[in-house]
């Protein structure tokens, strides 16, 4: 399996993408596909920027940045969703902290100035 099929696959999972998706909006058989990802075969140059282009723009830049070597922006929602149940309760609790801290400064602010 070469390097651009194998990130095909990972980036399909990752992100949560359904080949059959896929292939109904591109026009390439499911069975194309499957045998793409699986590293039976490859597909042309057109429908292989076909794939690319009917990617969500996240998926697509993490794909480019693994093919290039290149970091991607940070991914906020994929980060979240790979993390444990503890560590999304410890951004929850960061947020809310963040928020009633905002919320404190205001007031504050807002006391200032009718003073």
């Amino acid at each position: 399996m070469q390097l651009h099929q194998r990130l095909i696959d990972e980036m399909l999972t990752n992100f949560d993408i359904q080949a059959s998706n896929i292939a109904e909006v591109t026009g390439i058989s499911e069975v194309s596909l499957s045998k793409f990802r699986r590293g039976k075969a490859d597909l042309g140059t057109a429908k292989f920027l076909a794939i690319l282009a009917i990617l969500p723009d996240e998926a697509r830049e993490w794909y480019v940045s693994q093919i290039l070597g290149a970091k991607p922006k940070t991914n906020l929602r994929l980060l979240v969703s790979e993390a444990s149940p503890q560590e999304k309760a410890e951004v929850l609790n960061a947020i809310a902290s963040w928020a009633q801290n905002i919320s404190t400064t205001e007031t504050n602010l807002v006391s200032a100035i009718a003073s």
